[in-house]
Formats: C-alpha cells, sequence, structure tokens
C-alpha cells in the first residue's frame, strides 16, 4: 500500500541519517552541558527552561496534529499530569521521579478512554468536544478543594530528585529538562518513522482513503491522542515539580491555545516545527517586556509577519529565502 509507504526513508541513506542523528545529538548534549554556566543569571536560565517544557508541550500537540486532529483541552492533560504527580507525591510520599512515570501513564490512559469515545467525531465537533473537556477539568480542579486545595492551588510541591541529587534548582532543573526533552524528541522522531507513523501521516492526508486500504483509524487515532496527552502529562508534571505551585489558572484554554499558537507558527508539516515554534515563541514575551502596553501588539504582528511571510510556518524559512534568492 503506497498510501503507508510514501514517508519511508530510502534504503540506502537510513544507516547514514541515523548516524547524522546520533552525532547531533551528542553534539547538542556536549554543548548543554555548559548553558547553565554560560547565561547571565538565573532568569535566563529560567526561560530556557520553559522553552524545554514547552517544546514538550508542542512536540505532543503534533503527536496528535498527524492524525488530523486538532485539540483545544491539551492544556486540561498537562493539568491532569501535574496534579496527579504533585497530589501523589505530596500525599502519598512516592518520590517525584516515580510519579512523574506514574502520572504519565495515568494521564495516558484517561486520554485513551476519552479518545475512544470522542474521536468518533470529526472536524469542528471533535474540537468543540475538547473544548468542553478542558473547561470540565478547571471546574473539577476549583471544585474539588479536598484533593486539590481549589482557587488557593497546591504549595510546596517536592522537587524531582535522582540519585541523591535533586533538580529543584533552576541551574539543575535545566538538565532534567533537557533530558525529557531530548528523549521526548527522539521518541517522537521514531514513532513518525515507525509503522505507526507512516499510519499517522496516511490519515492525516486523507482519513478516508486510509480506511479504504484497510487502516483502522480509530484504533490509531486513539493511540495518537493518548501517546501526545501523556506526553503533556509528562510536561504538566515537570512544570509543577519545577514551579512547584500550580492551581487552576496554570494551566488553562488559553495555554492550549499558546500550543496551538506554537505547532502553527513553527510549522506543522514536520515535528521540527513544533520545536522551532516554541523555541521562538516562548522567549519573545520575555524580550518585549520593555515595551509596556505595546507588548501584545507586537507580538500579535510579529506571527501574522511570520505567517504571511512563511504560510508553512519557520521551518519553512529555507525554501522562502532560496524562493525570494531565485527571484533576484
Amino acid at each position: 500500500m503506497t498510501i503507508l509507504n510514501e514517508n519511508a526513508p530510502d534504503a540506502e541513506n537510513a544507516g547514514g541519517s541515523v548516524w547524522f542523528r546520533i552525532a547531533l545529538i551528542a553534539v547538542a548534549c556536549a554543548v548543554a552541558a555548559f548553558i547553565p554556566g554560560l547565561l547571565p543569571n538565573l532568569f535566563y536560565v529560567h526561560i530556557v527552561n520553559l522553552t524545554l517544557l514547552s517544546g514538550i508541550f508542542a512536540l505532543s500537540l503534533w503527536v496528535i496534529y498527524s492524525v488530523g486532529q486538532l485539540s483545544l483541552c491539551h492544556a486540561a492533560f498537562a493539568g491532569l499530569g501535574a496534579y496527579i504527580s504533585a497530589i501523589i507525591s505530596m500525599r502519598l510520599n512516592i518520590p517525584p521521579a516515580l510519579s512523574l512515570v506514574l502520572s504519565t501513564l495515568a494521564t495516558a490512559a484517561l486520554a485513551a478512554a476519552l479518545g475512544a469515545v470522542i474521536l468518533r467525531l470529526r472536524g469542528v465537533y471533535f474540537v468543540l468536544v475538547t473544548f468542553l473537556f478542558g473547561q470540565m477539568f478547571t471546574l473539577l480542579a476549583l471544585n474539588w478543594a479536598g484533593m486539590t486545595n481549589g482557587a488557593n492551588g497546591l504549595i510546596g510541591i517536592k522537587a524531582v530528585t535522582l540519585f541523591g541529587i535533586s533538580f529543584g534548582p533552576r541551574p539543575m532543573f535545566f538538565y532534567l529538562a533537557f533530558a525529557m526533552f531530548l528523549m521526548v524528541l527522539v521518541f517522537v522522531w521514531a514513532l513518525n518513522r515507525s509503522t505507526f507513523g507512516r499510519a499517522f501521516n496516511s490519515i492525516e492526508q486523507n482519513i478516508n482513503l486510509a480506511e479504504t486500504c484497510g487502516i483502522d483509524t480509530a484504533r490509531y487515532q486513539v493511540i495518537a491522542f493518548a501517546i501526545g496527552s501523556g506526553i503533556a502529562g509528562l510536561g504538566g508534571a515537570l512544570m509543577a515539580h519545577y514551579i512547584r505551585f500550580i492551581s487552576p489558572d496554570t494551566f488553562t484554554f488559553h495555554n492550549s491555545v499558546a500550543y496551538i499558537t506554537m505547532l502553527v507558527v513553527g510549522g506543522r508539516s514536520l515535528f521540527w516545527g513544533a520545536v522551532l515554534g516554541a523555541a521562538f515563541l516562548t522567549p519573545l514575551p520575555e524580550f518585549l517586556r520593555d515595551f509596556e502596553g505595546l507588548q501584545h501588539i507586537i507580538y500579535g504582528a510579529i506571527m501574522i509577519v511570520v505567517l504571511r511571510v512563511m504560510p508553512g510556518g519557520l521551518i519553512s524559512l529555507p525554501r522562502t529565502l532560496a524562493r525570494i534568492g531565485g527571484a533576484k
């Protein structure tokens, strides 16, 4: 079935491509080891940490988008992972390193159960139902005060400790966030190259044709939804143990829109676009703080210019520059 093999890697180049990526990862790790020491102060370390977490959220949303769906409750799953990890580490005294794993699996399982129901819907109906679920999560976090502490939120969440090393300080958390981001990036890359990834791609391109070719589209969409939401839960849990405080306002509908914006601005065609979008948009508001009163206007104008010049997102920049150079 050609629909499944359209994006398959060329056999002769596959080995070289893998080794190139391994070398690239090794170089990235070597450079990352020095980043906290090279940055001028802890504020910039904090911005880098938030950018890495945003990269995880954007990548997780890309997994769901890869089957042609767009979720407006992505922040709800991030918040779900955050609350589960925080609650079981604080109240059950489970080590945060283990609570990260448990919250990721629990979020993925809940997403699979929800996806089995709502993924029967398509288009705008699916988007509206995900929006409703996001609002339900916020209301639950507000009103289940006995578990979530309501509007006051959870304070004093434990920092992640592994092998006796605390990742609470910002420079130390950078290494944890970078490791988790790299793990998610490699996982999404491997998933995209697998049979699952090719099936996801065929569903996103033409779901009716994919069904005609015998692909169980409902099953694959539930799998993608569970994986993407589970990764979002991991990112939310990391955020909780980093900030060490969460409330219903930490993960809202506006955060879901922000993740979608990262995906669109970076470029939806490849998962690298999600990374570029997070790297571009997360630090941008901080750099615009000096423009009081004009910050949101400038932010919006920059996004409009980017999408106008590069409809395919930042990932299409080389192609856009080549087209401009050719025109000259």
